[in-house]
Order: C-alpha cells, then sequence, then structure tokens
C-alpha cells in the first residue's frame, strides 16, 4: 500500500524495530511450510555422508553436546522475555561481542562447533560434495565499520546475526578480508537462542511474530538491502534445541516446520550442508537474470559490477557502475535498487553513457511502470528520459516471469494477485537531491521536478510518491535543460480519460503449440486502453506524505481521495530533507549541535508508524532548532525565510509575521506538538486559500523563485554565502 521505509537510514533501536516489523510481519508469515525445505534441496545430500556425519559428531563433540544440553535447561526455567531483554541489550550496544551473557555466549561457541563439524567434515567422493565452499562464521559481524553499504546509507541499522554465511578460499578458511565486509556479499545467516520456549510460532491468542522472527526479519530486511539482486533470503533458526529454516522476500516470510536438533539430526545436518555445500547463489535468492561482470571489469571499479540480461525486447546488456544508487531498507513492498549502468558491448566492454536502472516489484493488479512512462505524451527536461523498461524474466526467452510465485516454484493461477519484478532503464543521470553544492542549485533543481510534475498533472497523471529518492538533481543540466528532475512513476495514478499505451513482445502461436522454429520470431504488441489506474487510494512514501493524507490514514478515511496539492506539499518536505541531512556534514558545528541536528533529522524523518510521523509533524513547528547558530550559520537568511514561510502555513496559522533579518531570530508563533495530529483547519478560509496558494504548482515554483532572486541578490552584493 504505502512505503513505511526509513529514509534517514536511521536506527531508532532494536524495541521499536521490533514493534514495526512485528506488524509488518501480521497476516505476511506462512508457518509450518514444507516448501522450505524441498527448496533448499536438502534431500540431494548423499545420505551416506549424514550417516557418517551424524556418527562422528556424537563422538567427537560428547562433552559440547552435553555442555549444550546444561546451557539449554538452565535457559528453560527463565522466563523467555527476560531471555530476549537480554538479546535487546546485546543488540543495542555498540559492540555486542564484549557483553554477551555469559549463558549465551557459551551456546553460541558450542553451536559454532557443532556448524563446523558439519560443514567441514568430508565426503568419500568430493564430485559429489558440491561446488560451493562456503562456511557459518560469528567471527565476522555484519555491520562492523567500513562496511561499503555504509557508502550509500546513512546510519546503516545495526542488526547482528549470530552466524553468517560466507564464502571461503578452502575449507575451514574464511576469506582473509572478510571482517572488513558487509552484508552485501552474505550469502544468509543463524539467528541462534538457547529456549525452546524462544521458538519463532505464534501464540494461538495474539497471532504475533515472536521476538526471535522479528530479530530475523531485521537482519533479512538489511540481507536484502544490502546484497546486490537478492530476491529472498534464506535464514536458519536454532533456539534451544530445535530448530527451523526461514525464507524472507518482498511478499513475506516463510517458516519450515520444527525439528529437533538431536532427534532430527540427519535434517539439521542436511540443511547445514545444502546451505554450506550444494545451494547456488541463485538457489540461496540471486536474481536468475543477473551474473557477477568478469574480473577485468570487476578490478576497473570500486565496487563488485554486475551483468544484467537484456530488458524486456531491448537486446542490449547491462554492468552496473559502482555502489548502487539508493536501496530500499524496508521488508517488504517494492524493494526498489537503483544503479548506475553502462551498456556492454558484444566484445565485453563498457560503451555509451552512463544511465540508470532501477529493480523493483510491482503488483500484479497495476500496470507496469514503463507503460506509464509511455502513456506520457510529449517530452519535459525535468522528467527522467525512459529509454526501456519490462517485467524481469528468469533467461533470455523465456516466458515466465519473476513472481513470488515463481520464486515459491507455485503455479500462478489465472486471476491470482501475485508481485512481479519489473526493471526499467532511464537515460537521465543524476546525483541525490542532498548533495547540492549551493543553495541556487538545490532550488533550480526543485523548480525543474516541479515543473515536470505540473506536466505530468496536466495530462491527468499523479506521481503520488514524492520523496527525497525520486527527486534527482542533473548531473548535465546543460545538455537535458532542467537543473533536476522527476523519476518513478511506479505509483502514478491515470485518471479514466487519460490514455494508457504500452508495447510488449509476444511469441506466435498456434492452437497446437509453438510454431516451427524458422517460422517463430518475436512480435510487438502495442495496447491502447482508457481507463483509471488508482490501485490502493493513498501510496507512497511516509515520511514525506502530506499532513492531509497522514490524517486520513491514521483514522482510516478510505473516502480521501490525493490531489496535486498533496504532491506539491511533499516537495517541501523534500526541500526540508535535503537542507538537514546536508547540515548533518556541516564541518563546523560542535559536537552538541550536530547531536540536535541529528535527533531532529531523526523525528522528522525517521519515524516508521503514521501516528509517530504526524507528532513529530507537530513538533517540527518548535523554533528551538532554528535558533541553533549552526542552522542560521550554514542555511542563508531567504532559505530561511522559505522555511518558515510553510512552516507558518502548516500550523495552520496564518498571522502576518514580520521576518528579521538578525541571524538567529525567527518570529513565535501558536502551535504546540497537538497540531501535528490535525489537518489544516478548513474553518479558517484565510488558512485554506494561503495553503493553497503556497501548495499549487504556480504557488511553490513562485516562492521558489523569488527564494532563487534573493539568493542572487546576496551574491550579487558580496554577502558571505553558505558554506559547501
Amino acid at each position: 500500500m504505502f512505503n513505511s521505509q526509513d529514509p534517514s537510514r536511521i536506527n531508532y533501536g532494536t524495541s521499536a524495530s521490533h514493534a514495526t516489523v512485528q506488524a509488518e510481519l501480521s497476516g505476511k508469515t506462512a508457518f509450518s511450510d514444507n516448501s522450505v525445505l524441498v527448496q533448499l534441496r536438502i534431500d540431494d545430500v548423499d545420505s551416506h555422508f549424514v550417516h557418517n556425519c551424524a556418527r562422528t559428531l556424537k563422538e567427537s563433540l560428547k562433552e559440547d553436546i552435553r555442555a549444550l544440553s546444561k546451557i539449554v535447561k538452565r535457559a528453560e526455567r527463565k522466563d523467555p522475555k527476560y531471555l530476549e531483554h537480554e538479546v535487546l541489550d546485546d543488540l543495542d550496544y555498540p559492540n555486542p561481542r564484549e557483553v554477551l551473557p555469559k549463558d549465551r555466549r557459551s551456546y553460541r561457541q558450542e553451536q559454532s562447533l557443532v556448524l563446523k563439524h558439519i560443514q567441514c567434515a568430508p565426503e568419500p567422493d568430493e564430485a559429489k560434495a558440491g561446488d560451493y565452499n562456503r562456511c557459518f562464521s560469528h567471527r565476522v559481524l555484519a555491520a562492523d565499520c567500513g562496511t561499503p553499504e555504509k557508502d550509500y546509507t546513512l546510519g546503516f541499522p545495526n542488526f547482528y546475526p549470530d552466524f553468517i554465511l560466507t564464502r571461503m578460499t578452502q575449507l575451514g578458511n574464511p576469506l582473509a578480508d572478510a571482517r572488513t565486509r558487509g552484508w552485501h556479499d552474505r550469502d544468509g545467516f543463524v539467528v541462534i537462542r538457547p529456549s525452546s520456549r524462544q521458538h519463532p510460532y505464534p501464540a494461538p491468542e495474539d497471532g504475533l511474530a515472536r521476538p526471535i522472527l522479528t530479530h530475523a526479519a531485521n537482519c533479512a530486511r538489511l540481507h536484502l538491502s544490502a546484497r546486490p539482486f537478492l530476491l529472498f533470503s534464506v535464514c536458519l533458526l536454532v533456539f534451544g534445541g530445535d530448530f527451523c529454516v526461514c525464507i524472507f522476500d518482498r511478499a513475506g516470510a516463510r517458516v519450515s516446520p520444527k525439528l529437533n536438533m538431536w532427534r532430527d539430526l540427519d535434517t539439521f545436518i542436511r540443511v547445514v550442508r545444502s546451505m554450506t555445500r550444494r545451494l547456488t547463489d541463485v538457489e540461496l535468492g540471486r536474481d536468475p537474470s543477473v551474473s557477477p561482470a568478469p574480473p577485468d571489469l570487476q578490478t576497473s571499479l570500486n565496487y563488485p559490477a554486475w551483468i544484467i540480461d537484456p530488458v524486456g525486447s531491448d537486446p542490449r546488456r547491462w554492468c552496473t557502475v559502482g555502489a548502487p544508487i539508493w536501496s530500499s531498507l524496508s521488508l517488504f513492498g517494492r524493494g526498489t535498487f537503483v544503479w548506475y549502468v553502462r551498456e556492454l558491448s558484444a566484445t565485453g566492454e563498457l560503451s555509451g553513457p552512463v544511465m540508470i536502472l532501477k529493480s523493483a516489484w510491482r503488483s500484479s493488479q497495476r500496470d507496469p511502470e514503463s507503460s506509464i512512462y509511455q502513456a506520457v505524451r510529449g517530452d519535459h527536461p525535468g522528467l527522467a528520459k525512459y529509454v526501456v523498461g519490462a517485467d524481469v524474466v528468469p533467461f533470455p526467452g523465456s516466458l515466465e516471469k519473476i513472481t513470488t510465485n515463481y520464486l515459491h516454484k507455485r503455479p500462478l493461477k489465472s486471476d491470482e494477485k501475485t508481485e512481479i519484478l519489473h526493471r526499467i532503464v532511464i537515460g537521465t543521470t543524476g546525483k541525490p537531491i542532498w548533495m547540492y553544492d549551493t543553495e541556487e542549485q538545490l532550488i533550480d533543481g526543485l523548480i525543474s521536478a516541479l515543473e515536470a510534475h505540473k506536466f505530468l498533472w496536466d495530462q491527468k497523471i499523479l506521481h503520488r510518491d514524492i520523496s527525497a529518492g525520486n527527486v534527482l538533481l542533473s548531473d548535465y543540466p546543460e545538455d537535458v535543460g532542467a537543473a533536476g528532475f522527476l523519476t518513478d512513476l511506479d505509483l502514478a495514478s491515470i485518471e479514466a480519460d487519460a490514455e494508457i499505451k504500452s508495447t510488449e513482445t509476444v511469441h506466435a502461436t498456434s492452437e497446437y503449440g509453438r510454431y516451427p522454429q524458422r517460422l517463430q520470431g518475436p512480435m510487438t504488441r502495442t495496447r491502447i486502453r482508457f481507463g483509471t489506474q488508482r490501485g490502493d487510494p493513498i501510496v507512497g512514501t511516509l515520511q514525506f506524505m502530506s499532513r492531509r493524507l497522514l490524517h486520513s490514514l491514521h483514522f482510516k478515511d478510505a473516502s480521501l481521495v490525493p490531489t496535486a496539492a498533496d504532491d506539491v506539499e511533499s516537495f517541501f518536505w523534500v526541500l526540508v530533507y535535503a537542507v538537514f541531512r546536508k547540515l548533518l556534514a556541516a564541518p563546523t558545528a560542535n559536537d552538541e549541535e550536530k547531536t540536535e541536528v541529528l535527533t531532529h533529522f531523526r523525528d522528522t524523518f525517521g519515524r516508521t508508524s503514521v501516528l509517530e510521523i504526524l507528532t513529530a509533524r507537530g513538533e517540527f513547528f518548535h523554533d528551538g532548532i532554528y535558533k541553533q547558530a549552526t542552522y542560521c550559520r550554514m542555511v542563508s537568511y531567504p532559505m530561511r525565510r522559505l522555511l518558515l514561510t510553510y512552516r507558518v502555513v502548516l500550523s495552520g496559522l496564518v498571522p502576518t509575521i514580520p521576518l528579521s533579518r538578525r541571524a538567529g531570530v525567527t518570529s513565535s508563533y501558536g502551535g504546540s506538538a497537538s497540531t501535528g495530529g490535525r489537518i489544516i483547519d478548513e474553518a479558517s478560509v484565510a488558512g485554506s486559500a494561503r495553503y493553497n496558494r503556497c501548495f499549487s504548482h504556480e504557488g511553490m515554483i513562485k516562492l521558489l523563485q523569488e527564494t532563487h532572486q534573493a539568493l542572487q541578490k546576496r551574491q550579487e552584493r558580496g554577502e558571505r554565502g553558505v558554506q559547501a
């Protein structure tokens, strides 16, 4: 429905995240699903090996197994809630390796020996052992400082599994540089608890996900966010003497039946051995339409490169360039990944200009984003230039699309709703809106995107997902004719009398099957229809949503229809996000001021529930942060005046406010945190009129242009500009 992604990438602590993910898992988790173990191909593990491994494990680890049993018995006597508090303290601590309670630390150490024995046990016929050398290691924690994902996320959340599944150069010898790596090169993970009462299965009376499952889900969302082109994440859960396997994808979670480690030791060995030696990268979740780039391309780039199969009927192959521009941190939903790419020539060399490739999941009940781009009449320099787009297939020429049903290996019924992986390439490249060099550049970029939004709205197309990730600054503004541009039409709505045109490639078929190969050939079919594409009534990224829509969501008012004014208000929150994210990097701020700015940024953009965001919107109108020395020094007077104008309008009060030119002085006005929970007072004619003026296309563009002119005059007068 809507995206509750935290765009600031700032961790709010495990307790808050537990509640959020617990709500997300509700109704999206299948328990005791036998298909999970089938998907792991555990029956392919040699039975003779399993028998020998079980025997040698019991013999060589006899004392360790006895120690494990004692730890479990002690844990069983404790309240599971008490044990979970220990886990929360562990995860919230900056270095969890140093604060593990004694029993948890001992339990992990003993489980490590069991896993090591299974993954390193030799097979009589090594040819049957499998082609992949992986191991479960607890010596490397996935969110260590310096991980590549920290380069493109702000404050990558701290959730640690107990073991991570990583590659080895040879059995028993983890990669030497693994300690400097993060989630982006992990194949799976393990979460453990010392008591069998800490299992993941919900209680009948409440049906809520248990803490071990929410812990695993939080790790899975980081895995899916940081691991390139990962479609699902596999996790082994061990609790007391029991275990199960979970598979998380963008549609939900599947949990295998509960088994006992010792009564079902053969199955446990098969699971561990399959994950470490037998399963391919694709079987552990990698997109089959993507493959690692050859070594010569890998060494020429600063981040692992990936080769992407042709998109739709377009014959070009693509290669990623550098780290992702954007990755979604939400567990379920669209799971958007955005990359810079270049065309890969037939000789294996990069060619052509840099473009942007986006992969995201879409509902089968909505038209694909590529169709919406094709429905746009004419071009606008402030709108991303569409190149090609299509639903993703597992390999070129396949008639089957990658859907959640495909991942579950379950046939799709004709009228069944599913999620489909969609990929699109756009020719306009840019950088995040908050990476502006000057305030003039920021203002110009927003004006360009607003004009593109109006261009769409004039064609009865409403974007409905204006956020900091969808408004970019152009890399080459002189060439494209715009300082910024608007992208991501995935959630756009199209009015009933708008024309929707899409082109797809189909294969000729006959009544008795496909034609012979010599008579086959792709043919293009253009589909044009007139109709409404609305999908859910309210969609978008919560943290940038208008207060009117948030209010409607909070009170479950299904009658409200989003308007252009709601999107225009979202542009204001994008402006606020850009300014304050820029402030976070201010070199002259002292620690106290940086903490204050960070807290304000978290409060405004780090919330994940509708009620929390509404409350934060009310707190946004407090004057404290706007009198801070760093804010007044790093943000120019014209920009402060613009922000204040909108703060006044959104507070629901419309007094005439004198604007002092003295640094650090702003006018006070009525209102409190409680104003965040209500919509602008429609009974106030003056307030409603001013809101409509400021949040119309023309009104916001005019205010932005006036701000730009004021900035230019400051520069002409030689006044001190804002430091970069």
